[in-house]
């Protein structure tokens, strides 16, 4: 999937984030330059926090494990490892995957 930055529109579509994957986050860390691989964490984050009440559970938890994996993979930042486990957290209370279980594991061993 192709993903850009919006600011006139900086959160997702429900769609959009239900069809997101580590993938597409990593080919737009890759593509983008630094501002927008910033930007990218930020349009993550409004999403989670101005989307709509009744966002499925499940939408929910693939956007809190999106935010996880993109803190700690691509972007790393200082603080990363425990910026990650909160969010990964947060999307195994709203549903358990093993994919979310796994990657907490992962995390939990640092970067």
């Amino acid at each position: 999937m192709k993903l850009s930055i919006d600011f006139d529109q900086p959160v997702l579509p429900e769609q959009v984030i239900r069809e997101l994957t580590p993938g597409d986050l990593d080919d737009f860390y890759c593509q983008a330059g630094e501002v927008d691989r910033l930007n990218l964490f930020f349009v993550l984050l409004a999403s989670l926090h101005g989307g709509p009440a009744q966002r499925t559970a499940e939408t929910s938890a693939h956007l809190n494990f999106l935010i996880a994996y993109y803190l700690f993979v691509p972007l790393t930042p200082p603080g990363s490892q425990e910026l990650a486990l909160h969010y990964i957290r947060k999307a195994i209370a709203l549903a358990p995957k093993p994919e979310y279980l796994d990657w907490r594991s992962c995390m939990e061993r640092g970067n």
